[in-house]
């Protein structure tokens, strides 16, 4: 397996390096080699230079950019005592883990239509416009991975404060947040949590939209919100007695 060298730096000059699989995501590196009280309970942003780096960004094309996977990083404390309200807008896209995920990609973009946002070894995003979904790959040693194929990946939903929705969660579910790490894309700010309900366990990422990329934009998503059922409008179904 070809690996690369990668180095997370902070502005202390404490330093996290090792050899990381080429084809991995730089996720995928923060989980290998950042410590839990730098990973958890932080806004982690990573530069090189002045260009801030994804998260999903592939290790490999970043090397072959950059010459190199050295990373400037910072670690912002999560300011968990706030008690601003905040909103939560619903569900943003549904994650699955697939055994067959080319099948599935058939299915949702020529079966039903849906765009192909993304399609690489990481993930493969159809969307709508106003709703995703996001597939990817069953592998069981993958940080972050379900349990078993075919169950939720993870539930991203969207809300306007995340470090409000995170200190409400830190006060509430403590749980949840036990191994949080807030990232930063060029999009959104995520912040991940995982979550029990007896037997089964799953992750929700929250995510507060930048307000360059907010609003639907597209003709298909604006026209959403004449045709979808709004089902916070009223009880849902008929109860009888």
């Amino acid at each position: 397996m070809t690996t690369i060298h990668v180095s997370f730096t902070l502005p202390s000059g404490q330093r996290f390096a090792g050899a990381v699989p080429a084809h991995d995501v730089v996720h995928l590196a923060l989980d290998r080699l950042l410590p839990d009280e730098i990973r958890a309970g932080h806004h982690l942003r990573l530069f090189k230079g002045d260009d801030l780096i994804f998260p999903d960004m592939f290790l490999q094309e970043i090397v072959d950019h950059y010459g190199d996977a050295d990373f400037a990083l910072e670690a912002i404390p999560l300011d968990l005592s706030t008690e601003r309200p905040f909103t939560n807008f619903g569900v943003d896209h549904l994650a699955v883990a697939l055994e067959d995920r080319d099948a599935a990609r058939r299915f949702f973009s020529e079966g039903l239509g849906m765009h192909i946002a993304r399609d690489d070894e990481h993930i493969t995003v159809v969307t709508t416009g106003n709703t995703a979904l996001f597939l990817f790959d069953f592998d069981p040693d993958a940080p972050l991975a379900p349990p078993a194929p075919s169950r939720i990946h993870h539930l991203g939903l969207v809300v306007d404060d995340l470090e409000a929705a995170a200190a409400h969660l830190h006060r509430q579910f403590p749980d949840f947040l036990g191994h949080g790490t807030l990232l930063e894309r060029a999009e959104r700010l995520s912040l991940y949590g995982h979550v029990q309900f007896g037997s089964i366990s799953f992750m929700i990422q929250l995510s507060q939209i930048k307000a360059p990329y907010r609003g639907l934009t597209t003709e298909p998503a604006r026209q959403a919100a004449d045709e979808l059922y709004d089902y916070a409008s009223r009880d849902y179904g008929i109860r009888l007695g």
